[in-house]
């Protein structure tokens, strides 16, 4: 039916949650939204689903991605953002190297399982001093995050995806690429500002183009005519919807 729409689905953990937030700098400037832009190059052709958790690493994200696909029929693509905090080295959110990338390995699947196209995105960079200057309690507690661990577990996700022969976004490189600016794409040294969303954005969409052209706003379905192509009676519609 016209008038069904299947979905993209962005499922992660902080990054994905504050993905609509388009205030994260604090200064009640609007910023670049990823989930606004996404609704915008999608109108009218696939409804755009949150599901990010703050806080949340890949070992509870199995726990809560088949009872998220249970609700949400008719996926058709999506996100898949988790590493940041798996790679935090406090044994409540700490996730091993090794089972990170098995369970990143099987969300990928229970997606695939499902007809789902996947995005696998992996941690980006990660401005140490600002986080510590903003949170020395919890990093005193052992709250403990680094590049060079996200390097790792983007590396580890980058391998699970192409284990499963899914489409990768490399923030991490992403981020580089900005030179010496990069710390500006982070509102706090750990989430994104507006401009680190507009990255993420850019390369998730050059991903979709390249593993699922189908996919690409471009070539997705519009749904229902030009309204100039209408009956004023609406009758033009009745053999749509």
């Amino acid at each position: 039916m016209a008038l069904t729409y299947q979905k993209f689905l962005l499922f992660g953990d902080s990054i994905t949650e504050f993905s609509f937030n388009t205030r994260m700098n604090g200064d009640q400037t609007d910023q670049f939204s990823l989930g606004a832009a996404l609704v915008n190059a999608y109108t009218r052709k696939l409804d755009i689903v949150q599901r990010g958790f703050s806080g949340y690493n890949s070992r509870w994200a199995l726990k809560l991605l088949p009872k998220i696909l249970e609700q949400e029929q008719d996926v058709a693509i999506s996100t898949l953002f988790f590493g940041s905090n798996d790679s935090c080295q406090h044994e409540q959110q700490n996730v091993p190297l090794p089972e990170f990338k098995e369970n990143t390995i099987k969300l990928i699947q229970m997606m695939k399982n499902k007809g789902i196209k996947v995005v696998v995105v992996g941690p980006a960079l990660h401005d140490q001093d600002h986080w510590y200057s903003l949170k020395k309690p919890e990093v005193d507690k052992g709250y403990v995050r680094s590049n060079e661990l996200y390097k790792q577990y983007s590396d580890a996700a980058e391998e699970a995806a192409r284990e499963e022969d899914v489409a990768f976004v490399n923030l991490y490189e992403a981020f580089k690429d900005q030179g010496d600016t990069w710390p500006e794409l982070l509102c706090d040294g750990l989430h994104f500002t507006g401009k680190g969303y507009e990255v993420m954005f850019n390369e998730v969409l050059k991903a979709v183009n390249k593993r699922y052209p189908e996919y690409s706003p471009e070539n997705v379905e519009y749904k229902l005519p030009n309204w100039r192509l209408v009956e004023s009676n609406g009758s033009t519609l009745d053999a749509l919807i």
